[in-house]
């Protein structure tokens, strides 16, 4: 199975809480997908998203053009503000363990900053992924992996959504 983690595409400044795209975002979002129909991110199976717009609107144009459905997942979110950085992280453990059972596709995952970069110190992977060059996030950057049969998440890429 491969999993791929992606913070989601450029955000609109406002403040409302929950805010959309960017006119960059979007292109992104768009980018994204082109670069799929080239071959050169996988084609995903599943795309798993945080119920805030920003992840929905990052995978939209992959959802229409491959049919599947935007699967809402709350432990994609934020950390909560009664939330411990212990409690966080087992969280995004959880989850991370669910993907990997989940099957042998392709799952695209999209969530937000903090999330992201505390999944990279939990992830049983078999790179260091504490390193610099995995913490700082901008927008609509992923990392890739393939998972072994151990449930090792075996470090293919990292790169960004550049337009």
């Amino acid at each position: 199975m491969k999993i791929y983690i992606f913070r989601h595409a450029q955000k609109a400044l406002d403040f409302s809480g929950d805010p959309d795209l960017t006119p960059e975002g979007h292109a992104q979002a768009s980018k994204l997908l082109d670069r799929v129909l080239k071959a050169e991110l996988d084609t995903p199976t599943q795309l798993w998203v945080s119920p805030k717009k920003r992840t929905h609107s990052t995978f939209r144009p992959l959802a229409q053009h491959f049919r599947l459905p935007l699967q809402e997942q709350d432990a994609l979110l934020e950390q909560h503000g009664d939330e411990t950085l212990s409690e966080f992280r087992q969280r995004i453990l959880n989850l991370l363990e669910k993907a990997a059972e989940s099957n042998n596709g392709v799952l695209f995952l999209c969530s937000h900053y903090d999330w992201v970069i505390e999944a990279m110190s939990v992830i049983p992977a078999d790179t260091d992924l504490t390193k610099d060059e995995f913490s700082h996030w901008s927008p609509c950057q992923y990392v890739a992996f393939h998972i072994n049969n151990e449930g090792v998440f075996e470090y293919l890429d990292l790169k960004r959504i550049t337009l």
